[in-house]
């Protein structure tokens, strides 16, 4: 006898695929990132996926194996049911850093979480000010700007 509170069918996306060595599910999420190797200058990405311990994300330079890094997500208010976007930075390590096929030279990058923290909103605004300077949308209207922002 099955209980009433269990699904019958595990959901697509929640499925555990033969061979499958994590131990939390993935989800199919793409959020824009900030991400830097401690100490170099912020760079943008964006999410392939998340899971409760790590991120996979894409950026167009590689990232060294065990390597510390940190990035900023940016979680809508749609997803969190917070008044507004909610921005957390996360501190992990560099998995895997591998060449993205058909991509133009970009690479994916596997990150084992370590800790995280929410941002107050005067971090949040300075790192949505970051985002801008580093969008390809604005830094090509503003020639003269660097993304080697230290916030």
């Amino acid at each position: 006898m099955q209980p009433d509170s269990f699904p019958s069918v595990i959901p697509s996306g929640l499925a555990s695929l033969h061979g499958e060595r994590r131990k939390n599910p993935r989800f199919d999420m793409r959020f824009p990132v900030i991400l830097r190797a401690l100490g170099d200058p912020w760079r943008l990405g964006e999410t392939s996926d998340l899971s409760a311990t790590g991120v996979f994300f894409v950026t167009e330079r590689p990232l060294l194996l065990n390597t510390p890094i940190e990035y900023i997500l940016t979680f809508p208010p749609e997803l969190t049911k917070a008044p507004h976007p909610l921005r957390v930075r996360f501190f992990g390590t560099v998995l895997r850093c591998e060449r993205v096929a058909d991509s133009n030279g970009a690479f994916g990058v596997a990150v084992l979480k370590a800790a995280h923290r929410y941002l107050t909103r005067e971090e949040a605004a300075s790192f949505e000010a970051l985002e801008q300077e580093l969008s390809p949308t604005t830094s090509s209207a503003n020639p003269g700007k660097s993304g080697s922002t230290g916030t």
